[in-house]
């Protein structure tokens, strides 16, 4: 190998390092977390489950329940017009808002899957950020406290999705130094 011909395969390296390698590496990264949604939990150096909803859970008062639910009101309740009969409540503070799907439905996937499609990866020099731009993302990922409703602050359970991980970081260490050694060899 002559000196031009090593020098060349140096500039290409360098090329790839600073123009390619970052873009891998923001593509991994956000297929890493958006896998979190698939899995239901987060991947550092092992899977790590979330928390199960008390939407599934059929002892849960919340059990069915799903946000904006257009589920019928029986025939027998009050606000019905022509009532017959006397109102018997399914259960003791009934959810009207109940929906079979939103007990077999994926934690943090909604309907949409906006919080899952809305990380995104930018690249600055020297960095790759990995970020969600849902006002919310931060409340689930850390368990910090939200308001249910627009009324009563409680603390969501944490259920990570985005953050440092062992196994993506040797996942981008491999592509990168397999992409090396084919431009060096």
């Amino acid at each position: 190998m002559t000196p031009n011909q090593l020098i060349a395969k140096i500039k290409r390296a360098e090329d790839y390092l600073t123009k390619n390698a970052p873009r891998i590496a923001g593509i991994e990264a956000v297929n890493h977390f958006q896998n979190s949604f698939q899995n239901e939990g987060f991947t550092d150096s092992h899977l790590v489950k979330w928390k199960t909803p008390k939407r599934t859970v059929t002892n849960s008062l919340w059990y069915g329940f799903r946000y904006g639910a257009q589920t019928r009101l029986p025939n027998n309740h009050p606000r019905r017009w022509k009532t017959k009969g006397k109102y018997k409540a399914r259960k003791t503070n009934p959810i009207t808002n109940y929906s079979p799907a939103a007990t077999r439905k994926k934690t943090l996937s909604g309907t949409t899957g906006d919080l899952k499609n809305s990380i995104s990866y930018t690249v600055q020099p020297g960095r790759v950020i990995v970020e969600s731009d849902q006002p919310y993302a931060r409340v689930h990922n850390e368990g910090l406290e939200a308001n249910v409703f627009g009324r009563k602050a409680i603390k969501m359970p944490k259920r990570q999705f985005m953050g440092n991980s062992i196994k993506l970081t040797a996942k981008i260490k491999h592509e990168i130094s397999k992409d090396l050694k084919r431009i060096l060899s």
